[in-house]
C-alpha cells in the first residue's frame, strides 16, 4: 500500500467502526463533530439566516378573530365601499355633462336651467300614467316645462300648478297632452326627409297617426317633435319610434302608424327638466 493511500484507508476503517458502535456512546461526539464540519464547510449560512430574518420577519398566521386582522378587514371594506361610491359619482357626473352638452347643442339660447328631478309615485286622483316629480317652483320649475332623458329623449311635460317642492309629470303617450305635431324621420343620415304627422294617444301609453301607405314610413323610424305649442328648446327632440304601420279600417287608402314613446316613465328613476322659471316662482299656466 502506498503511503498516500494510508489516510484514506484509515478514514474508511474508522467510518466502519463508528457505524457499528451504539448511538448512546458516540451520539454526542458525532453531533459536535457535525456542527464543526458544518461551520467549516458553510461558515456564512448562520449569519445570512439572521440577516434574512431581520430584513423579513417570519409570517405568523392570523385567524379572522385576531384583532389586527379584524381591523384590517374593516379598513379594506370601508375604502372599497368609498371607491365604489366615488366611481358611481364620477359616472353620474359624466352622464350629466354629456346630457348638458347635447341640450346646449340643440338649444344654444340658454334661456333655461337644468333641474334634476327624482320620479316619485303616481299622483293620486289623476289620470293613469301621471307621476310625481320631487322638485317644484322653488328650483324654477314651471307648468309646461319639458322633461328629458339622455339629452334629447322627451319624457313628457310638467303638469299645471306645480308647488314649491313637487310637480306632476304628464308623460308622452298620455291623453292629457292632447294632439302633438311631429315629424317621422324618413332619412336621418341622408337628406333628412321628414313626414309631418299629428300624434294622438290611443291608450297603453302609445300614440298613433295617419300616414300615406306609399309614403315610405316603416317600423324603426324616429319621430321628432315639431309642435309650436311646445317650448322652442324641445323642438326636434325624440318623441318615440314607429313600431307598426298598417292600413286604416275606415279608410283603406290611408295608413296608420303606431308610435311607442322613447321613455317609459314607469321604469324611470330621474328626469332632467329644462326649467324656464326663476327659483322661487309659483306655478303658472302651461304655454
Amino acid at each position: 500500500m502506498r503511503i498516500v493511500d494510508r489516510p484514506f484507508a484509515v478514514a474508511v476503517l474508522l467510518a466502519l467502526v463508528v457505524s457499528v458502535l451504539p448511538t448512546r456512546i458516540i451520539g454526542g461526539t458525532l453531533a459536535d463533530v457535525s456542527g464543526v464540519m458544518t461551520a467549516l464547510l458553510n461558515p456564512p449560512a448562520h449569519v445570512l439566516q439572521l440577516v434574512r430574518e431581520w430584513l423579513r420577519p417570519p409570517q405568523h398566521a392570523r385567524g379572522p378573530d385576531d384583532p389586527v386582522m379584524r381591523e384590517l378587514l374593516r379598513e379594506r371594506d370601508t375604502y372599497r365601499s368609498q371607491w365604489h361610491a366615488a366611481r358611481q359619482e364620477v359616472l353620474e357626473l359624466e352622464r350629466k355633462i354629456d346630457q348638458f352638452g347635447a341640450i346646449r347643442r340643440a338649444d344654444p339660447s340658454g334661456a333655461w336651467r337644468l333641474v334634476d328631478a327624482a320620479v316619485g309615485m303616481a299622483v293620486p286622483a289623476s289620470g293613469q300614467g301621471i307621476v310625481q316629480l320631487m322638485t317644484g317652483t322653488a328650483l324654477g320649475v314651471a307648468a309646461g316645462d319639458v322633461a328629458i332623458v339622455r339629452g334629447d329623449l322627451l319624457a313628457g311635460r310638467v303638469g299645471p300648478a306645480p308647488d314649491r317642492r313637487t310637480s306632476a309629470l304628464v308623460p308622452i303617450g298620455h291623453a292629457g297632452l292632447g294632439r302633438i305635431d311631429a315629424s317621422i324621420v324618413i332619412d336621418e343620415a341622408g337628406q333628412g326627409r321628414r313626414v309631418p304627422v299629428q300624434l294622438e294617444a290611443i291608450g297603453g301609453g302609445r300614440l298613433a297617426c295617419d300616414v300615406a301607405l306609399d309614403g315610405g314610413v316603416t317600423p324603426g323610424m324616429l319621430v321628432r317633435l315639431r309642435d309650436a305649442s311646445w317650448p322652442k328648446g324641445a323642438q326636434g327632440m325624440v318623441l318615440g319610434t314607429v313600431v307598426e304601420v298598417g292600413r286604416k279600417d275606415q279608410q283603406p287608402l290611408r295608413g296608420r302608424a303606431i308610435v311607442l314613446p322613447a321613455i317609459d316613465v314607469r321604469n324611470l328613476a330621474e328626469v332632467t327638466i329644462k326649467a324656464t322659471g326663476q327659483a322661487g316662482d309659483v306655478g303658472s299656466s302651461a304655454p
